[in-house]
């Protein structure tokens, strides 16, 4: 049996809440938002929101049965706990590169939103989708056929971070790295794009407005809440294993942060404005 410290509890039951939390929001903003999925604006955002949807049930899933795993593994072994972990950790990996994509998606076309609609709508989303499988058949493969995860799990582990070998460990790091580098630069592109757009005075539909404003809302949040910290755990500032699912929980807290952002944005008014100029 592994000694569970006060870190791993309080981390677990603060995801445990976050997940159910974020579940619940993915719920509604599905349900709101799924008689717009023939606007493009919307369409990869729904996609993405589903992801973290069942990301979040899995998750949560995991929590509640690494309690009972690791205080009592005769009961239940953590090798199932893992396995658990594992297939939220691969929806969690599809989601940022997705996010990632949307980022990009947004930047196009709010610089060059003629070309945009008109090419993008050629484009299935089952490209996208299919796009985002790719990373997460890779993590199995990784884990499994290049890092050479056996089995049973060796004692003395109270995440699924510690669980993995090192070799994964780094995989995971250098995607994070990629995926949060690609978010964070074309949200900063939007970024400027809207501001000088907003300098200009011109305004823009709502629906552009908002699916923007999640778009930056998840770049950010990718930033603060899985960049840096798994920078500082990478660096050894600061001794994760001893805090249970910590990186995970600090995941899904940024993804309650999106959810609550979109459920936030949704009591807005979704009247288009005109696009317009300033007299010079």
């Amino acid at each position: 049996m592994v000694y569970l410290t006060v870190g791993y509890w309080i981390f677990t039951v603060i995801g445990i809440i976050a997940t159910i939390y974020t579940a619940t929001l993915c719920g509604i903003i599905i349900k709101k938002y799924i008689l717009d999925l023939g606007k493009l604006q919307y369409q990869l955002i729904i996609v993405r929101v589903s992801y973290d949807g069942v990301n979040s049930v899995i998750t949560c899933i995991y929590y509640s049965s690494s309690i009972l795993s690791l205080s009592n593994p005769e009961i239940l072994s953590y090798d199932v706990s893992f396995f658990i972990a594992l297939i939220a950790s691969i929806f969690l990996e599809m989601r940022s590169y997705l996010a990632a994509l949307i980022a990009v998606e947004r930047a196009i076309a709010t610089i060059s939103p003629v070309n945009f609609y008109l090419y993008r709508k050629k484009i299935s989303n089952i490209i996208f989708i299919g796009i985002t499988m790719i990373p997460g058949l890779a993590c199995f493969l990784v884990l499994f056929y290049v890092c050479g995860m056996r089995f049973p799990i060796e004692n003395g582990c109270s995440s699924f971070a510690c669980a993995t070998p090192l070799c994964y460990q780094n995989y995971l790091a250098v995607s994070k790295i990629f995926y949060s580098s690609t978010n964070a630069l074309f949200s900063g592109i939007l970024c400027v794009k809207l501001f000088c757009m907003s300098y200009k005075r011109i305004l823009v539909p709502v629906d552009l407005r908002k699916a923007n404003i999640f778009s930056l809302t998840d770049g950010l949040s990718t930033i603060l809440f899985e960049l840096i910290p798994s920078l500082i755990f990478s660096n050894g500032i600061i001794d994760f294993k001893s805090l249970g699912p910590a990186m995970g929980v600090l995941r899904t807290i940024g993804r309650t942060v999106e959810a609550s952002v979109m459920v936030k944005l949704m009591k807005k008014t979704t009247t288009i404005l005109p696009v317009f100029k300033p007299e010079e």
